[in-house]
């Protein structure tokens, strides 16, 4: 496996080791969600290979009696199966009845649960072996799925960037809307102008021009509507993800906070649905009407110059979904980064909700420390009885001349 992998897949395995390790090596200025955000990065920029190498390992786990597939939905099923027994039968121990979060941020929590903490450290090196197995299928089956882009050579447009985002453009939705009813408005004046006054053109250069043109428009169909058939169990599979795991899911409320407002998590299942139907219409539905089209328009061309703008008229309305949608690759890297990220957090704290503030708000550090001044400071004015009826309270840092305002709920 390579080196990347290694290092993200321990550290969520054994976080509680891990920081340790971290403690001991007087590394006081770097906690898990440094290290979260650092794995993560080196992962995703080596997931080629990543892969790679996985599916070399697959052959060599198998003949340890562990069970991968070159399929993302295999993996997936076999990674909630693992979830589940890890999480039923406690195999980590981290379930106490007190229902207390652990806090690796805070002293106070390691001196009142050192036997606590002993005892984590010590499941999580017994039980390594099923928790790191779960984990690689969890990262695996992800980048699995991304790889799906590159290997059916799938055509990015207005609509199918949810596939690999987090993020909702209502650009995109209103440029696709606008892009849908343009396209289907020109078929249909297409349509009612080839119905009402149709002239076959018998000039042999014109017959010509349609017999290459229909060849290559049936060509690109053929190309558009397999990228769709492409994404179809993609679109399933996403819709499903998000059934499973609502967790996913932000309301507005939740989509205000800073540890989200920052990665823009606004995508839902309903969003996916939207985006499906109208990639169906545009690039399935569309695509099988226009090279029967071309035949009539061309032919009906009054001459040669007449039926190539026509080819080319008939060609953007295929086109202008691609064409319209617009993002650099730095952009389309940095969506597809923050669309794994957020999903790799949101299973893993679903199962181990301990670890919430750190992988998935990803706030753990100036959180717990904001929370912990702010207590302090309510705490304080309560004795004093001078809390304002707003909760509006000024923390006085020692630190610097700087203050703080807080609004306590």
């Amino acid at each position: 496996m390579v080196e990347s992998a290694e290092k993200f897949i321990y550290l969520l395995s054994k976080p509680i080791t891990t920081h340790r390790i971290l403690d001991r090596k007087n590394e006081h200025n770097i906690d898990l969600y440094s290290k979260w955000l650092q794995y993560f990065t080196e992962l995703y920029n080596d997931r080629y290979n990543f892969l790679i190498m996985s599916y070399a390992t697959c052959n060599r786990m198998k003949s340890n009696g562990y069970i991968l597939h070159k399929s993302f939905e295999k993996n997936y099923e076999l990674m909630n199966y693992n979830f589940s027994i890890i999480c039923a039968n406690n195999l980590l121990g981290r379930k106490n009845e007190d229902n207390k979060k652990i806090s690796l941020a805070s002293n106070s929590w390691f001196n009142e649960n050192k036997r606590r903490f002993s005892l984590y450290v010590r499941n999580e090196e017994e039980n390594k072996s099923i928790v790191e197995y779960t984990i690689f299928t969890l990262v695996l089956f992800i980048i699995q799925y991304l790889h799906i882009f590159e290997e059916k050579s799938i055509n990015t447009n207005l609509w199918n960037y949810c596939l690999r985002s987090s993020t909702f453009s209502y650009k995109n939705l209103l440029l696709g809307i606008f892009t849908l009813v343009c396209q289907y408005v020109w078929t249909g004046a297409l349509i009612y102008s080839v119905t009402s006054d149709f002239t076959l053109n018998s000039d042999p250069i014109i017959i010509a021009i349609t017999v290459m043109s229909t060849l290559l428009s049936i060509l690109y169909s053929y190309d558009t509507i397999l990228s769709f058939i492409a994404t179809i169990p993609l679109y399933m599979f996403l819709i499903g993800l998000y059934e499973d795991y609502p967790e996913l899911e932000l309301n507005k409320e939740e989509q205000q906070f800073i540890y989200y407002k920052e990665r823009s998590l606004s995508m839902n299942k309903w969003h996916i649905y939207y985006n499906f139907i109208a990639d169906l219409f545009s690039n399935c539905i569309l695509p099988l009407i226009i090279p029967i089209i071309n035949i009539f328009i061309i032919l009906n061309s009054e001459d040669i110059v007449d039926a190539i703008l026509n080819c080319m008229a008939i060609f953007f309305i295929l086109k202008i979904d691609e064409e319209l949608y617009t993002v650099t690759q730095y952009e389309s890297d940095q969506y597809a980064m923050n669309f794994t990220r957020w999903i790799i957090s949101a299973i893993y704290c679903k199962y181990f909700p301990e670890f919430e503030d750190i992988f998935k708000l990803e706030c753990h550090n100036w959180h717990s420390n904001i929370l912990q001044v702010a207590k302090k400071a309510k705490n304080k004015r309560a004795a004093l009885n001078k809390i304002n009826p707003n909760n509006e309270i000024i923390i006085n840092l020692n630190k610097g001349n700087e203050s703080v305002i807080d609004n306590l709920d």
